[in-house]
């Protein structure tokens, strides 16, 4: 056995011999079991076998292992939201969040596999982005179980977690997503439904809040301006609240009349929300970085890289007329690019760091060996620099199967049975597939939404 046979080496050559170990199981680590289950799940989902793509992922739970129990919890909370099955989606999306809250409390810097390999052997806790919107579909699935009490809790884990989240960063390195303008609008939208004074109030806060995010961050960073539905609503609320919130919502949306809440209260309200294409991956980008002597080592950090989609847009048709086109609402693509991105320095400086002290600590092997004999420092300079090369590798874990952008739009209608039909759009404008709702029945004062899902 290995170990056997070790036994019988010097320290250095049992060193040098143990490398080479690690290295040839770091190779076959990097073919991450789970990474080949994405293709099968992928073309499920363009099938729409959403039932199946969960269920597929459940009996692959052991592929997944201990480090990625996040993501498994991840994909299966989102396979069964798209599988209409709301409870089971949210008991898994629990067990993700529970999970990524415990490892965001964790300190990671005294890993010393981490900071000596690599990242990937730590378990997955999720990007920033991820974690918050865990809290998006959890609060869509209570709203399609008619529990919006429970969906308002989940808007508001959104503030606190962002919160924490920025919190962890210093003053000089904040990070770019501190706000999610599209929880706000869900936020808003929520309030709304729940028809007292107090939350009416409630309801323009949020729709405020939405409106400054999508303006600022949202706007300059991921090139997103606030959807129609959203300023149509800050304008009903700021109506509702008074003439001066009315004249400073009028002075950003000039060329829209207001709606009385009590009018809009006549009426039913659709919200389609599209979650289209698929999110970008991450690939691996390497240097070479000069060390402490001169010479050149491998450092590896992540990227993100888009994959192409057909279907971009959608819009509506009630009882064969044209009734709202759906507009960007969250950039999940984009905002995982620039989250990433925004990290790159922070990310890169503890690769070169990492990559340091194994490169240090391979001479100092070698120089062991070769005082040993000619003959182990060989051995222990080609261990040293095989492992050092094999285990620098970037960790390119990500809830991959999430979509690229989340779009909205919202019809109002008379009460009363509608026929309402979506057509899918290319970045053209060009009508890619239509998908039949048959008949729908809304009453007065009542809010349904309308989840779509598009991959191709």
């Amino acid at each position: 056995t290995l170990i056997s046979t070790c036994n019988h080496l010097t320290r250095p050559r049992r060193a040098a011999v143990w490398l080479c170990w690690a290295a040839a199981l770091l190779l076959l680590g990097a073919c991450s079991p789970h990474r080949e289950l994405y293709p099968r799940l992928e073309q499920l989902a363009l099938e729409q076998k959403y039932l199946d793509a969960a269920q597929l992922v459940e009996k692959n739970k052991e592929t997944y292992g201990d480090r990625n129990s996040v993501l498994y919890n991840l994909d299966r909370g989102l396979f069964y939201h798209y599988a209409g099955k709301y409870q089971e989606s949210n008991e898994a999306f629990s067990l993700a969040e529970h999970r990524m809250d415990d490892l965001y409390t964790e300190s990671v810097t005294g890993n010393v596999a981490a900071f000596a390999l690599n990242d990937n052997t730590l378990p997955y806790r999720g990007e920033d982005f991820e974690m918050v919107i865990v809290n998006v579909y959890r609060a869509l699935n209570y709203i399609e179980m008619g529990q919006v009490d429970e969906a308002l809790v989940e808007a508001r884990k959104v503030n606190l977690k962002l919160e924490s989240i920025n919190d962890k960063y210093p003053a000089d390195a904040k990070n770019v997503y501190k706000e999610d303008a599209f929880a706000r609008m869900l936020a808003g939208v929520l309030y709304e439904i729940g028809g007292t004074r107090n939350d009416y109030n409630d309801a323009f806060i949020s729709d405020r809040l939405a409106v400054n995010a999508y303006s600022t961050d949202f706007a300059k960073n991921y090139h997103v301006t606030a959807p129609d539905a959203l300023a149509r609503n800050l304008l009903s609320t700021a109506l509702f609240m008074g003439p001066d919130e009315l004249q400073a919502a009028k002075r950003r949306y000039p060329g829209i009349e207001p709606m009385p809440l009590e009018r809009k209260r006549e009426l039913g309200q659709l919200y389609f929300i599209h979650f289209a294409g698929k999110s970008p991956v991450k690939v691996e980008d390497a240097i070479r970085a000069a060390m402490p002597d001169g010479n050149l080592v491998k450092v590896a950090f992540p990227r993100y890289r888009s994959r192409p989609y057909l279907i971009t847009g959608s819009r509506v048709l009630v009882d064969g007329q044209p009734g709202t086109t759906l507009q960007d609402a969250q950039p999940i693509g984009a905002i995982a690019k620039e989250n990433l991105e925004n990290r790159r320095g922070r990310i890169a400086a503890k690769a070169i760091a990492r990559a340091t002290a194994k490169y240090l600590a391979n001479r100092a092997l070698q120089e062991r060996a070769r005082k040993e004999s000619q003959a182990a420092g060989v051995l222990g300079f080609i261990a040293g620099t095989v492992f050092a090369e094999v285990s620098e590798q970037a960790d390119l874990r990500s809830w991959q199967t999430l979509p690229d952008m989340v779009l909205i739009g919202r019809v109002l209608m008379p009460p009363g049975p509608h026929q309402v039909s979506v057509q899918y759009t290319t970045a053209g404008g060009a009508v890619a597939g239509t998908r039949d709702l048959g008949e729908m029945q809304v009453a007065a004062g009542q809010t349904r939404f309308v989840i779509l899902h598009t991959l191709r």
